[in-house]
């Protein structure tokens, strides 16, 4: 990961189950899958398949019988990932631990800012490569 990065409003607390199926991460198989993910020294790396950056890492840390998500950082560096928002960085990070790593059926958020004519499928795919239910993403206030 770049040096250039930072911290994200995100933790999510894991049973001893949910961290054995997070440890399995994910191996890209096909052209459409966008992302690899592995676990290594209890650091979550998230990197894109098709160019190796790595674009989230999350540390886990044991607390009697469970683990937690924590110290989520994004990449910054504008040559490698281009997104600027940290909330939505976030509900990404959140997307893709929750269905990719967790399988469970979180709808996709959509950034605040896409134009209204961005087929928001397409948008979906691009990010994430997956067919999940899209929602609209509310910024914080």
């Amino acid at each position: 990961m770049s040096d250039k990065t930072a911290q994200l409003p995100y933790t999510r607390v894991l049973s001893l189950e949910e961290y054995e199926q997070i440890s399995f991460g994910l191996i890209p198989r096909q052209m459409e899958d966008k992302w690899f993910i592995f676990l290594e020294d209890d650091w979550l790396y998230l990197h894109r398949s098709w160019t190796g950056t790595c674009v989230y890492k999350v540390q886990l840390q044991q607390k009697e019988d469970k683990y937690i998500l924590t110290n989520a950082l994004v990449n910054r560096d504008p040559e490698q990932y281009r997104e600027t928002d940290i909330d939505y960085d976030a509900a990404i990070l959140n997307f893709l631990v929750e269905n990719f790593l967790l399988g469970k059926r979180v709808p996709f958020p959509l950034p605040s800012n896409l134009p209204k004519d961005t087929p928001k499928g397409a948008y979906q795919h691009h990010i994430s490569g997956s067919g999940y239910p899209e929602i609209e993403f509310k910024k914080k206030k």
